[in-house]
C-alpha cells in the first residue's frame, strides 16, 4: 500500500466518487485509505435479511436506551463494572448492543423482545 499526502481539498474525502467506481475512500484512526470493493453482494438469502433486520432492531434499541437515563439506569452498574476491565466497552451503546446480541443469540426467554416493548411504551405513550 502506498502512502499518499493529500492536499486540503481531499482531506475529508469518503465514499465512492462515481457510482460505477469500485474504489471507495474511508478514514480510519485519522488515516485515509482507498479500498477496492471486490465481489460486492447484491442478493441475500431470507435468513441473512432476517439477521440484518434483527441487528438493526437491536442497534436501535441500544441507542434508545443509551440516550434515555431512565431506561439506562438498570444497566449502569454492570456497564461501569465492565468498563473498568482492560477489554471493557467504553461506550454505553456498544456495551448494550453487545449484551443484546448475546441475549438474542441465546434467546433468554424473549428478554430482548420485552425490552423492545418497554422502550416502545416509554417513547410512544399513545401506543
Amino acid at each position: 500500500m502506498a502512502d499518499v499526502e493529500l492536499n486540503d481539498a481531499f482531506e475529508s474525502i469518503h465514499g465512492r466518487l462515481a457510482k460505477q467506481q469500485d474504489i471507495y475512500y474511508r478514514t480510519r484512526n485519522g488515516k485515509q485509505f482507498a479500498v477496492q470493493l471486490v465481489n460486492p453482494r447484491e442478493k441475500f438469502t431470507a435468513k441473512e435479511k432476517g439477521l440484518h433486520v434483527g441487528f438493526g432492531q437491536l442497534s436501535k434499541l441500544a441507542s434508545q436506551i443509551a440516550k434515555n437515563a431512565e431506561l439506562a439506569a438498570p444497566f449502569m452498574p454492570d456497564f461501569e463494572a465492565q468498563k473498568a476491565k482492560p477489554n471493557g466497552q467504553p461506550s454505553l451503546y456498544q456495551y448494550l448492543l453487545t449484551r443484546f446480541l448475546r441475549e438474542a443469540k441465546s434467546d433468554r426467554a424473549g428478554k430482548v423482545e420485552q425490552l423492545m416493548n418497554q422502550c416502545r411504551s416509554i417513547s410512544d405513550p399513545k401506543a
